[in-house]
């Protein structure tokens, strides 16, 4: 009989697909995933929020019940990402005298609340990861402050904040399966949790989660977060481009940028300095695209490079933007282990040698990790910040245990109570 604080189960709402995943760790630290479930969202959650409750509700007990069919296994409360071009992000510090001598709690929280004090905002959420806070005792960082000697405690927190009604739907969506929100995160912080390694996060790594309608980026260095962001343009910006270009359904257009991507001949002329005159010789045979779906009067026959410009032209055009954002934060010489693209867009063929031609540092492909034991439908990259939850979901529950954070404080029970009183007296 597993003890409830070994087994964790988490929610990914995204835009293409609502994931569960359900995971367990022993007395000896190695964790597997027991079980998972993924339900199209079909237009239920969009850039990170709800657009149809009750559809979004009906997905998520199919998700569910699979992963808990397939571990065998019943879990009581979930954690949730959160992401979309709603959530701001934040980091602040915030410092208090060791009054008795030795860290406790209560200086934790007292100066977790003076980190969060000018980012408070009316009908606002704010939320911090426990993997996404930094310690100090006296100038000297340390893992965890508590019962550690000295004279000033300080923290360095990233925050999210958030509009409340977005976590209201997700608790409402959770509370429908009659489960608990344990607590949220950041869904580009849950990214990093499940792709990165250490190394990649001590000598300096930006995660780019390119999800369908959203793409999320962090960025860390010496173990710690320098700055993390989220944009409202994802995979299905590609494939709008693409629909409209050839005159296809969506439908359609996401099976050829998945399947073709860019081809190796187009990235090299469009990319290769050596190459930058190349086109194919006249004898040549220009590869064609049988189309299925394409309006009537329109060729139903295209060239493979007509599909070529039109994902090339779009994934640049989104990678520039980030290679923007980090420039103007002074944050590409950081980047000594390059930049990670992960989530259901990062298998785009060629994106990599796309996103290297752009930043000028090392790209790959961010794959699960951290997980002893890992389904073979779930080693993919668009899994990866739901088993970066997991991950977060673990050393949550032993955080608790250890009596280093209070539980209740969590997402889960602020919405609850919130959510309980409002139906109690107006409802």
């Amino acid at each position: 009989m597993r003890r409830r604080g070994d087994i964790v189960g988490v929610v990914d709402f995204g835009s293409r697909a609502i994931r569960v995943l359900i995971g367990h760790r022993d007395a000896s630290g190695a964790t597997q995933v027991l079980g998972h479930g993924v339900v199209p969202s079909q237009g239920c959650v969009s850039q990170g929020v709800i657009q149809d409750r009750n559809a979004a509700q009906a997905a998520l007990g199919k998700a569910l019940a699979a992963a808990e069919r397939e571990a065998r296994v019943r879990v009581p409360s979930l954690f949730c990402g959160v992401n979309g071009k709603n959530v701001e992000t934040f980091i602040r510090e915030g410092k208090v005298e060791i009054d008795r001598g030795m860290v406790d709690l209560e200086h934790m929280a007292e100066a977790r609340d003076i980190a969060s004090r000018d980012i408070l905002a009316p009908g606002k959420r704010v939320n911090s990861s426990l993997t996404a806070q930094e310690w100090y005792v006296d100038n000297l960082r340390v893992l965890n402050p508590l019962g550690i000697r000295g004279e000033v405690l300080k923290t360095r927190i990233h925050f999210a904040r958030l509009p409340m009604i977005i976590e209201e739907n997700i608790f409402q969506c959770v509370e429908s399966q009659n489960r608990e929100l344990e607590d949220m995160v950041f869904l580009p912080l849950a990214a990093g949790l499940g792709c990165l390694t250490p190394e990649d996060m001590e000598l300096g790594v930006a995660v780019v989660d390119m999800g369908r309608s959203t793409t999320g980026i962090a960025v860390y260095k010496d173990l710690r977060i320098l700055g993390s962001q989220c944009f409202d343009w994802g995979g299905y910006h590609i494939t709008r481009d693409v629909a409209a270009g050839l005159h296809i359904s969506f439908d359609e257009a996401d099976e050829l940028v998945l399947e073709y991507g860019i081809s190796d001949e187009f990235v090299r002329s469009e990319l290769d300095e050596e190459a930058a005159s190349f086109s194919p010789s006249s004898g040549d045979k220009t590869p064609q695209i049988k189309l299925k779906t394409s309006v009537p009067g329109v060729p139903s026959i295209v060239d493979r490079s007509m599909l070529d410009e039109i994902i090339f032209e779009r994934a640049k055009e989104l990678m520039t933007k980030i290679k923007q954002f980090l420039n103007a934060r002074d944050m590409m010489r950081n980047l000594v282990r390059g930049v990670v693209l992960t989530g259901g867009a990062s298998v785009i063929k060629n994106y990599v040698a796309l996103g290297e031609a752009i930043f000028r540092t090392p790209c790959r492909v961010g794959f699960p990790r951290a997980v002893d034991v890992l389904p073979h439908p779930v080693q993919s990259p668009e899994f990866s910040a739901a088993v970066g939850l997991l991950i977060h979901g673990f050393q949550y529950r032993q955080a608790a245990r250890n009596g280093h954070l209070d539980p209740r404080g969590g997402a889960g029970s602020v919405v609850r109570r919130v959510g309980k009183f409002l139906r109690k007296y107006f409802f």
